[in-house]
């Protein structure tokens, strides 16, 4: 899972960032999604080196344009690094849960309770660590706005909205999971 995980993020380094789709984090089925598609806009992405690209043609930025267009997609890549790793952490317990339940089975009823309680303990560490993915949501959001207000070719990509914000961890508890993807 490691190895993966270190993949996924040099991967990520190295690519595009899409975010004609907005930005999708879902955290216990509730979808963040950053206002969502629409169809009628151009292809978007952020590159590695802080440009905008719109159908893969470069629009013309200052220095300050680039320097917020890199905060921003440090941002995005931030929450799904962190994604990743609550991913992992995910992995790890159902490697775990599998590996206990035979001990549980013939641990009798006190071996089945204690395996339990064990789960949903490492379950809760999880599901914390999700709900601090929604604390990054505003810096997102101030950051995409700043965008929109100073590159007049963002401001249709800039869709995230208080409401997202206020949303994120509603449906916490649901055991739905984690994910957070771009574009």
């Amino acid at each position: 899972i490691d190895e993966a995980l270190q993949e996924a993020r040099k991967e990520l380094a190295k690519e595009n960032i899409d975010i004609s789709d907005g930005i999708n984090i879902n955290i216990n089925g509730r979808s963040i999604r950053g206002g969502g598609k629409d169809r009628n806009l151009p292809k978007a992405e952020i590159t590695p080196q802080g440009d905008l690209l719109i159908e893969g043609k470069a629009v013309a930025i200052t220095a300050a344009q680039r320097a917020e267009l890199l905060a921003y997609r440090g941002q995005i890549l931030g929450i799904a690094e962190a994604g990743m790793a609550i991913g992992a952490q995910g992995a790890n317990i159902a490697g775990h849960a599998l590996s206990g339940a035979v001990g549980a089975i013939f641990g009798g009823k006190d071996g089945e309770k204690e395996f339990e309680k064990k789960i949903e303990a490492e379950a809760a560490k999880i599901e914390a660590e999700a709900m601090k993915l929604c604390t990054r949501l505003p810096a997102l959001m101030a950051g995409q706005q700043a965008l929109a207000a100073s590159l007049p070719e963002f401001k249709p990509y800039a869709r995230m909205t208080q409401a997202d914000v206020d949303d994120c961890g509603k449906d916490v508890g649901k055991d739905k999971g984690v994910a957070v993807t771009s574009g």
